[in-house]
């Protein structure tokens, strides 16, 4: 029989209501769900991390929770790890945790869009698929996933796509990695090799900036003249910006503040073949970095874990220039699968 530890974060699947409050808050325990779940052939052992909303997480909580989740994944009689979280920062904790955690055995995110007392409450069926997947030989060498409403997903592509829908999580572009059916995990690929950064802490002074048509530079201003250490910009298209952008970015760099460029389309690489002012080749020349195929909290999250762990600008540029190849590699892979 598979022993899985069960780390709780509380939100909404172990929300319920009571007598005085208005609304659903974080109460429901360990032996509490236990109770309420079928076994399935598998010892879940549950231990309590924190019993908060995910809307309260902090990217330093997070990193706290990695520290957690590798000493529990170490122990000897611990075959998986499943981790209970809510929906609002799930994608952000699990990429954190796929970026700091080094285990071949399997570590599993999942949680509920719905609270305990809605009839359509989908947090034991999710604990129940994370706690199968987390079991199976399988699922080693995956990384962190997330599963929800069935599906298995790579925490580098995973995003919350909707509030309220049971299939709230999917991965844009590139689809599931997996199904679980009854007590079948059935796996259609696995992640490309993925990247880690070693950190004793993160940088927080991180700032994350999304532009819009026709957007002026008042934030932008803002996080300047604060001296963040980080600026992300979720930019348009394959990388491009507004032209009266470029000079307060390149003051930006100039004042040693790193700038990070994802797509706020939230997926796919960077690049363009553009020759107008504020197009990819302008970022480039400036010195900006690139995150290929991350969403903006995304980036925001390597960028902290990053500037934590660097001891220069080369190694800095380098985490990111990694991910650049692999992207490129990606992208080779799958022109040779179309031909």
């Amino acid at each position: 029989m598979a022993r899985i530890l069960v780390l709780t974060t509380g939100s909404t699947i172990a929300n319920r209501r009571g007598p005085s409050i208005a609304g659903a808050l974080p109460s429901l325990k360990g032996d509490e769900v236990l109770a309420m779940l079928p076994r399935g052939g598998i010892e879940l052992i549950f231990e309590e991390f924190a019993n908060l909303p995910s809307s309260h997480v902090t990217p330093a909580s997070s990193l706290e929770l990695s520290r957690r989740a590798a000493a529990m994944i170490e122990r000897d009689d611990v075959d998986g790890l499943v981790i209970t979280h809510g929906t609002d920062t799930l994608e952000e904790s699990a990429y954190l945790l796929d970026l700091t955690l080094e285990t071949p055995k399997p570590v599993v995110l999942t949680g509920a869009v719905r609270a305990t007392t809605s009839v359509s409450y989908d947090g034991l069926a999710n604990l129940a698929a994370a706690a199968r997947v987390a079991a199976v030989p399988a699922a080693a060498e995956l990384g962190v996933v997330v599963v929800f409403d069935e599906e298995i997903h790579a925490a580098a592509a995973v995003q919350n796509l909707h509030p309220h829908a049971r299939g709230a999580f999917g991965s844009p572009g590139l689809g599931p990695l997996g199904r679980v059916e009854g007590e079948q995990v059935w796996l259609a690929r696995r992640p490309l090799q993925r990247q880690r950064i070693v950190c004793d802490h993160l940088e927080e002074m991180v700032d994350l900036l999304r532009l819009t048509q026709g957007a002026d530079v008042r934030l932008l201003r803002h996080s300047i003249e604060d001296g963040v250490a980080g600026i992300v910009i979720e930019a348009f298209g394959g990388g491009r910006v507004p032209p009266w952008w470029l000079p307060h970015l390149s003051e930006a760099i100039r004042r040693r503040t790193t700038v990070l460029i994802a797509s706020r389309c939230g997926t796919g690489g960077l690049g363009d073949d553009y020759g107008y002012v504020g197009a990819f080749h302008d970022l480039r020349r400036i010195g900006v970095l690139f995150a290929h195929n991350l969403s903006g909290p995304k980036a925001r999250i390597k960028l902290m874990l990053a500037l934590g762990a660097a001891r220069g600008p080369n190694e800095l540029r380098a985490f990111f220039e990694e991910q650049r190849n692999r992207t490129e590699q990606r992208n080779r892979t799958e022109q040779r699968n179309r031909e």
